[in-house]
């Protein structure tokens, strides 16, 4: 079997609290290969979201620490970080949909960001949205559906462009378990459809309900 190549490679990052000797996380090793389905499962504070602000660049890593597909992110410029970020797609706890447009346009929201043309834009946009079970919630304005449905919209956003990996961070701290096991369903189908899932989560449940649909990588952050 192929051995995949890693998207994202982590090697010996340590991260300190600001004015404290204590490190938020110590020499901390992690991977993450095209196609799986990865959670990073841990209580607040030990440094989740910390790990998901280097992800996206927007702290900027010591030499040989953080890797993007082997090159070493901590000689990206401004303009590099800027190209990479289009190639990921982030799923918040709180959404961050667009009020005051449509549950379509929010969806196609990144397609437009490309200039991408009208026909491919409205194929793209009847593909994902069948393959979620979302065309009901299509005219309707965001402030109008509900947390959950929310939710919905923004894992669709972030497939719409097919990225090259998803990072969904605590997408259900809001929610209810039934619906919570709904997102945890639509990120399986994300992942089945070869959409690379990085869940960053404090929900143990959450990640046993998943582990009894799909194979999941974890990586377990206790201090």
């Amino acid at each position: 079997m192929e051995e995949k190549q890693p998207l994202i490679t982590i090697k010996e990052l340590t991260r300190w609290y600001p004015d404290s000797k204590t490190p938020l996380f110590n020499k901390l090793n992690f991977e993450l290969c095209k196609g799986d389905f990865t959670v990073i499962v841990g209580r607040s504070g030990v440094g989740k979201s910390t790990i998901v602000k280097f992800l996206i660049g927007q702290i900027k890593p010591a030499k040989r620490a953080v890797y993007y597909k082997m090159d070493d992110m901590a000689h990206f410029s401004d303009s590099e970080v800027q190209k990479y970020r289009k190639k990921i797609w982030i799923v918040f706890q709180d959404d961050k949909l667009i009020k005051s447009l449509s549950v379509k346009d929010n969806i196609v929201y990144p397609l437009r960001l490309e200039n991408m043309d009208d026909t491919t834009i409205q194929s793209k946009y009847r593909n994902i949205s069948t393959k979620l079970h979302i065309e009901n919630l299509n005219r309707l304005d965001c402030r109008a559906i509900s947390g959950w449905e929310k939710q919905k919209v923004a894992i669709a956003r972030a497939m719409i462009n097919d990225p090259e990996f998803i990072i969904a961070d605590e997408p259900t701290g809001n929610l209810d378990w039934e619906y919570t096991q709904e997102i945890g369903d639509l990120l399986v189908e994300a992942n089945n459809m070869w959409n690379t899932i990085l869940l960053i989560t404090h929900d143990i449940h959450l990640l046993n309900y998943i582990k009894t649909k799909v194979k999941v990588k974890v990586f377990k952050m206790w201090n």
